[in-house]
């Protein structure tokens, strides 16, 4: 089992991003795996728009009148400068504490890494005119890094958009070094759509049909990632858990769930929600997993659920004796839309030690990749699986209590929320038993 898991992660390694012919080349693969286990899957497409960046400029104004220009792309679904770009002062935002924010009114700002939507909006109410985010490493050298092409995120979009750019943090530096008073900048977005996949596989319950647990994870890739550990190990497991259903039926309903374009926005998942709504009441428990396959790192699981629902896990490791660490919190990935639906979720993933990640770069390949971590993973996520969907009573009540809501709702946008347009409803206090 472990070197079939293994071939199956090798022959998707390579970059596979959102809509791309190598996603769909990624799915094709996955669906003729699941074809010869013995199932029936079936690909439901959906497509979405995006901004993304024609044309991105860069250039600091030394005090002598110079422009010197940077390499940098534009943020998708930003927002354009005038055609003919702007002209600002330029400021380092160190931190985002008080004195700082007074500097930067009408001033392009660079900034570290991505945004909070809590700094985010310190950034809108001080009256920036853009900003500028760095990607990579001070190590890194033009032939052995990339630019991440970051987004814009939804839950962002509430505040209202500006223009923004990623340069490399290499290139960040030396910017700095020239200190220029003023930048230009120009960003041109142009819109297109996309067409991704997601495959589905019903596996029947004998006993309790009516009841579906989801069992998911995404198989795109971020663009110049060969997405091995991020996440195609996730999506070779879910194939696996597929052969142990063939042998062994479960009593409730799974629905295994490959995910395209995750990387993008979660798009794959909330188009699956979007289209079987009238699914959303009978679907009982999310198990995701995102990321994995690694000789490197620890294996972390994040519950999205009840309080109660941590100590069930972390009884559920020490029984079934699989080593990993529990946290109590929303996830980003494909389960976070689930749980803005009502829907709990348990994800599993694997974190790497400090040096030994390489999720998002080139590096993501197969080359730290295990098959004896990827037998052991995904033999884990049969078990999880087996556990709830054969039940008498599954364990983990549905339900999204309040501090969770809160996170769902900051997480996605009052205005793109679900759940925000639902009543909170408390959960069911046990009736005290007197004697």
């Amino acid at each position: 089992m472990a070197k079939k898991i293994y071939e199956r992660l090798a022959a998707i390694s390579y970059s596979r991003p959102s809509g791309t012919e190598e996603e769909k080349r990624a799915g094709e693969y996955l669906f003729k795996e699941i074809e010869g286990i013995g199932f029936k899957p079936v690909f439901e497409e959906f497509s979405y728009t995006r901004k993304v960046p024609a044309d991105a400029y860069l250039a600091a104004v030394t005090e002598d009148g110079r422009e010197v220009s940077f390499y940098v792309t534009g943020v998708i679904d930003s927002l354009d400068t005038p055609e003919e770009g702007l002209e600002a002062e330029f400021y380092y935002l160190r931190s985002f504490d008080d004195v700082s924010l007074t500097r930067i009114k009408g001033k392009v700002v660079l900034i570290h890494d991505r945004l909070s939507k809590d700094e985010y909006r310190k950034l809108r109410a001080a009256g920036i005119a853009g900003y500028v985010t760095t990607s990579g490493t001070v190590r890194d050298t033009y032939e052995n890094s990339d630019l991440e092409t970051a987004r814009f995120r939804d839950n962002l979009s509430d505040e209202g958009a500006l223009p923004a750019f990623t340069i490399r943090l290499i290139d960040a530096v030396e910017l700095l070094r020239l200190k220029p008073k003023k930048v230009k900048i120009r960003l041109k977005l142009v819109e297109e759509t996309v067409t991704s996949r997601n495959i589905v596989v019903t596996v029947p319950g004998k006993k309790i049909p009516e009841e579906i647990i989801v069992a998911g994870a995404h198989y795109d890739s971020v663009p110049f990632s060969l997405g091995s550990w991020d996440n195609g190990a996730g999506a070779v497991q879910i194939v696996a858990l597929l052969e142990h259903f063939k042998r062994n039926a479960p009593d409730r309903t799974v629905k295994a769930i490959l995910f395209g374009s995750e990387e993008t926005g979660l798009r794959g998942s909330r188009a699956y929600l979007e289209a079987h709504e009238d699914e959303a009441e009978s679907i009982k428990l999310m198990l995701n997993i995102d990321v994995g396959g690694s000789i490197l790192g620890k294996e972390i699981i994040f519950i999205a659920a009840v309080g109660e629902t941590e100590g069930w896990v972390r009884a559920f490791l020490k029984e079934t004796g699989y080593e990993a660490v529990t946290f109590a919190k929303l996830m980003s990935s494909d389960c976070a839309n689930f749980n803005d639906y009502g829907i709990p979720s348990i994800s599993i993933g694997e974190g790497a030690p400090r040096g030994g990640g390489y999720m998002h770069t080139r590096y993501d390949n197969m080359d730290l990749i295990d098959e004896d971590v990827l037998e052991r993973e995904a033999g884990f996520l049969a078990k999880l699986t087996d556990r709830v969907a054969n039940s008498v009573v599954i364990p983990i009540p549905k339900h999204i209590p309040e501090n969770l809501r809160k996170d769902i709702i900051e997480y996605f946008g009052e205005k793109k929320s679900v759940i925000s347009k639902k009543p909170y409803v408390p959960e069911p206090k046990p009736v005290p038993f007197h004697f």
